[in-house]
């Protein structure tokens, strides 16, 4: 396929019409600025608002030819974004309640904790509802690159507001100490299953301190079932005693609860105002006890009503299972 090359010279009227285009723009979009359409479409500022009023002195083809694939992607952007299907708000399904009281223990009492688990649980999202309806509750996520000790501390410290700090570990935990022993408080690990063991102990390190200082710190540590390996009831390794015997609480969530995915599926009918049979509601419970659990739901609906909504057809059972098809490859 031979590609239309872009184009880098613009007439008199063309220039007109792009900056009449941009205008437009910064009158409907709400809170768009010049200052944000000069990072989307990577035109400096002092530049963007020169050519705007037609008075700047370099070469006028340069602006024009960002500003143009700023504006065609935009409208693309914008056709698209009339089809996209509505994501409803954060559902408090029963596994949420069990697991926010969870935490609300850990921060109250001071202690360990763990919530692990099959992926699509709701842990993850309970977790960052619980952190966005309390104050001093701080959720840091792991990944690889977080998975040693002065990384994971960088992490947390970052999660509690204080993206800046450098030093060694020991420098970076007394800090976390700090800030956790100024108020009653709760550290939440998500994805823990992603540290070392030396990153594990020093999470049970931060909350031993803050307990000898007499202002104990919540700690949740929420992961996969691979966590259990080494903070699990006995734990597999002998060196993570010293963890295991802490965990004050344990949940285990194997898989959604049934009740959990009606209420999600009637969330995301609601939001976009489709109607389900008992056909959909059974199909659903079906793709949730597949690996992925809830987030299958999630998924799902979003690719099927991407093409019901397209179509400007009400969502069907076909188009459920042709969106669980390609997302997962399975003929349900």
């Amino acid at each position: 396929m031979n590609l239309q090359p872009p184009k880098t010279e613009f007439t008199a009227a063309e220039h007109a019409e792009i900056r009449q285009s941009v205008r437009d723009a910064l009158l409907v979009e709400t809170g768009l600025t010049q200052a944000e359409i000069s990072r989307q479409s990577e035109v400096p500022q002092s530049t963007l608002s020169s050519y705007l009023k037609d008075s700047y002195g370099g070469d006028n083809n340069v602006p024009a030819g960002l500003l143009t694939k700023w504006i065609s992607g935009r409208k693309r952007a914008v056709a698209l974004r009339s089809r996209l299907p509505n994501s409803p708000l954060f559902q408090m399904l029963p596994t949420s309640q069990r697991v926010l009281a969870l935490l609300d223990i850990a921060k109250a009492t001071g202690r360990l904790i763990s919530i692990t688990g099959a992926p699509g649980t709701s842990k993850s999202a309970s977790a960052r509802q619980y952190c966005a309806s309390n104050t001093r509750a701080w959720l840091a996520t792991m990944d690889p690159s977080t998975s040693g000790v002065p990384t994971m501390l960088l992490e947390v410290l970052a999660a509690m507001g204080e993206p800046e700090h450098k030093g060694t570990p020991q420098v970076l935990s007394k800090r976390v100490v700090t800030k956790a022993a100024e108020a009653k408080g709760l550290i939440i690990i998500d994805e823990a299953q992603h540290l070392s063991d030396k990153a594990i102990d020093q999470i049970r390190a931060i909350s031993d301190t803050t307990r000898r200082m007499g202002v104990p710190v919540g700690v949740a540590l929420i992961g996969n079932e691979a966590i259990n390996n080494k903070i699990g009831g006995t734990g597999t390794k002998a060196e993570f005693a010293q963890v295991s015997s802490r965990i004050a609480q344990r949940r285990e969530l194997r898989r959604p609860d049934p009740n959990d995915v009606v209420l999600l599926i009637e969330a995301w009918a609601a939001a976009n105002n489709e109607v389900l049979t008992k056909a959909e509601y059974d199909f659903c419970q079906l793709i949730a006890s597949k690996p992925g659990g809830l987030r299958n739901i999630e998924m799902t609906f979003e690719n099927a009503l991407l093409v019901s909504l397209g179509a400007g057809e009400p969502l069907t059972l076909d188009h459920l299972k042709g969106a669980f098809h390609q997302l997962s490859g399975l003929n349900l």
